[in-house]
């Protein structure tokens, strides 16, 4: 494809009705760039712009101020820009829960939309191998997770749903998070062990890619080591959080997006076809039973999915 971004976002992944207010989540740290073209896009469109400003969110998950919360429900899709995400906060799920579509997109930037970049991709064919991918998490008992650099994870699966983020909040009270395409689930607590060689980036946690590699040990579910010269974005995270449950092993997910790409920003980061990501913390997402205060997502390159002994999707290609 070869679309403006901005138009394929709005045209493919958010389907703006004539006459409804899309509200636009910002703080200080949004590209106000991306703003300006929105606006003008969404007006374009016959829609109505709004824009809701708030402080900057203090964790991951952080509840936007009461009245940014009020406006968020009576939109009729919000597009989150803010610095950092807050797609999980009780305030997205009361809006989703009203029929609000939502698109999580936070920390993107004016280039995130460029010609040929991760939004300027064709999400209904991308979402078909995304849901292939789906089902067979759904259908797998076990798993085992490997990459070049030295990742080899394992556990069990057994009776957790697939979840598939395809990129188009299309339908009432649909939730997404363009660029990024993914597919994956959260393991059974106290079954995952092995080790993940963090290769790419941890996600809103100081600025990326990782120069060198942060290394975590697994056992029984939980990360009980952390090792690498970057380890201190992780372990200061985990600090701030103040939670004993972030050392849950909460999601292992695999990425589809062919233009994304292990850059700045965490949402292209996220979404680069070939990678997968593990998250610590909270799980209820995906299908798990722990409510930590955040979720963290941590990327890696060229990732090797194995279900039930079979490879289903190895360096990004779908077997």
């Amino acid at each position: 494809m070869s679309a403006d971004g901005f138009a394929s976002l709005l045209d493919q992944c958010l389907a703006i009705r004539q006459g409804e207010q899309v509200v636009m989540l910002t703080d200080e740290g949004t590209d106000p760039g991306v703003v300006a073209r929105l606006t003008e896009a969404i007006a374009a469109r016959d829609g109505m712009p709004l824009v809701a400003r708030m402080p900057s969110p203090a964790l991951r998950g952080a509840e936007p101020p009461g009245a940014v919360a009020a406006r968020m429900a009576q939109g009729g899709a919000v597009i989150e820009l803010t610095s950092l995400f807050i797609g999980s906060s009780r305030a997205r799920r009361q809006a989703t829960e009203r029929g609000v579509r939502y698109l999580a997109m936070p920390g993107v930037l004016v280039e995130t939309f460029r010609a040929n970049g991760p939004l300027d991709v064709d999400f209904g064919q991308l979402r078909d191998d995304a849901e292939r991918v789906g089902r067979a998490w759904g259908a797998a008992a076990g798993f085992r997770l490997t990459t070049p650099a030295g990742t080899d994870l394992r556990g069990s699966v057994d009776g957790r749903p697939g979840r598939v983020l395809h990129g188009m909040a299309t339908e009432p009270g649909a939730y997404m998070a363009p660029p990024d395409i993914e597919s994956g689930t959260a393991p059974v607590e106290g079954s995952a062990s092995g080790v993940v060689v963090i290769d790419g980036d941890l996600l809103f946690m100081g600025r990326g890619p990782l120069r060198e590699p942060v290394v975590l040990h697994v056992e029984g579910g939980q990360v009980t080591g952390i090792e690498g010269a970057e380890r201190g974005r992780l372990t200061g995270m985990l600090a701030r959080c103040a939670d004993e449950r972030m050392t849950n092993l909460a999601e292992v997910s695999v990425a589809f997006n062919p233009n994304g790409s292990i850059c700045p920003v965490p949402m292209e980061t996220e979404s680069a076809r070939g990678t997968a990501h593990i998250a610590l913390g909270n799980s209820i997402a995906y299908g798990g039973v722990v409510s930590a205060v955040a979720h963290l997502d941590c990327v890696m390159r060229d990732a090797t999915l194995e279900l039930d002994g079979a490879v289903v999707m190895s360096e990004g290609t779908v077997q």
